[in-house]
């Protein structure tokens, strides 16, 4: 007998007993289904975790000041001299130059523009340049806040597309000059245009509106509110492109462990949330893995289900078999024949739990998206659902439903091939 044959011939039986090839699949089609659900779960945790955090800042480092020995000096209360100032900071960036980036930023007040028909209300914000790709800004018009307008304080502004076209509907608003008024009466001129989702809208009777942000170098705003310099007890620094930022944090931490080494009571902590990271992956694939092996067992349990239905079955075409071996069959066809068709019930039924546990696992990411939209607006920024199916799961899937049919068919496939044939004609 061929292989075709034999396939023929397994489709043939399937299909006089459909009932029973179909309670033989359940097994397979629930075991399948539930790892591919579980095992995509647990990718699209690990793909959410990691989009997540990566928008908190997973290529940043956090500098904060932390109390030395706690314990002792749990009463010591931080002054201004145990700062991080823009000096330090500066200091880094200057002995590492190819390696960090100052993403500072300061907000300086809420301020007013005037148009010939409306008046608008803003943010104005003090940048340092790397902000605009720590916020993944993108500059559409002109150019971003450059680390010359920092450092010679330059009254330039960056605006969004929004404030541009009512600003200047018919033309580029690069290169113009805007008058702003609040705390701090002062003129800005534009050199770029950033794209926005932001709707502008007009500031009325006094009401709170703030509808675009103005950017501004943070030293033009320390100047604005004559500050000589900035001190902080928390800051963000971001590793140029392509660098490391483990080994960055590593570094900058040695950096103020010998700028603060002195300091009795104070110290400077340099931390990565891409540690936090790693360690929520590591307990997604942990729980993946538990909750993977206990949906197996119901791959054995269906594995063992197809071994009982195949040996009913052999049972039940008794008197096939004998009358295929009195007329010539060998023993190994029969028992071909025999284990093909429970390879294939097995494939059948794998293919059909992986579509079920893709589906389930896709309504379940659409049922977290809504819960995630429903959420404060602040946070269901942080959570991005990414659903990721598991291309690893969907392969194994599929050779496991193959080796399923194949261990579990073998045994009713040997008994069927040892028959004798007159002992199955004699069957009734």
């Amino acid at each position: 007998m061929t292989f075709l044959e034999c396939i023929k011939m397994a489709f043939q039986s399937m299909k006089m007993n459909k009932m029973r090839s179909f309670l033989t699949m359940l097994g397979i089609i629930i075991g399948i289904s539930s790892v591919i659900t579980i095992s995509t779960i647990g990718t699209t945790l690990k793909a959410t975790i990691s989009s997540s955090l990566y928008g908190m800042g997973t290529d940043t480092i956090d500098l904060y000041l932390s109390i030395k020995d706690y314990e002792k000096n749990s009463d010591y209360k931080i002054t201004e001299s145990d700062y991080i100032t823009d000096e330090m900071l500066e200091g880094l960036v200057e002995k590492y130059p190819d390696d960090y980036e100052l993403i500072d930023c300061e907000f300086l007040s809420e301020c007013t523009s005037t148009t010939e028909n409306n008046t608008y209300t803003h943010n104005v914000m003090g940048i340092q340049p790397g902000y605009m790709r720590y916020s993944r800004m993108r500059i559409i018009k002109g150019r971003g806040i450059t680390t010359q307008d920092t450092q010679l304080k330059k009254s330039t502004a960056i605006v969004s597309e929004v404030f541009e076209k009512q600003y200047c509907p018919n033309g580029s608003i690069i290169g113009e000059t805007i008058s702003l008024n609040g705390d701090y009466n002062f003129s800005v001129t534009v050199v770029g245009v950033y794209r926005s989702k932001d709707k502008l809208r007009r500031y009325e009777g006094g009401e709170k509106d703030v509808s675009t942000v103005i950017y501004i170098p943070i030293s033009f705003a320390n100047k604005l509110q004559n500050k000589a310099s900035n001190s902080y007890s928390y800051i963000e620094i971001q590793p140029n492109p392509g660098k490391n930022a483990e080994k960055l944090t590593q570094q900058a931490q040695k950096y103020f462990d010998k700028l603060y080494e002195n300091n009795e009571f104070v110290k400077v902590e340099a931390f990565n949330y891409g540690e936090v990271t790693k360690i929520y992956i590591a307990i997604v694939d942990i729980l993946s893995f538990a909750f993977s092996l206990i949906a197996a067992i119901s791959l054995i349990v269906g594995g063992v289900g197809v071994m009982n239905i195949m040996l009913v079955s052999v049972v039940e075409r008794t008197s096939e078999i004998g009358i295929r071996k009195a007329l010539g069959a060998k023993s190994s066809a029969i028992k071909r024949q025999f284990v093909m068709e429970a390879i294939i019930i097995c494939l059948i039924g794998g293919i059909i739990g992986i579509f079920l546990g893709l589906g389930a696992s896709y309504l379940l990411g659409e049922i977290a998206k809504t819960i995630v939209n429903g959420m404060d607006p602040d946070v269901a920024d942080t959570i991005s659902i990414v659903t990721s199916p598991s291309i690893p799961a969907i392969i194994i899937s599929v050779i496991v439903s193959i080796l399923t049919g194949v261990i579990f068919g073998s045994s009713p496939a040997k008994r069927a091939a040892k028959m004798n044939p007159i002992d199955a004609l004699r069957f009734e």
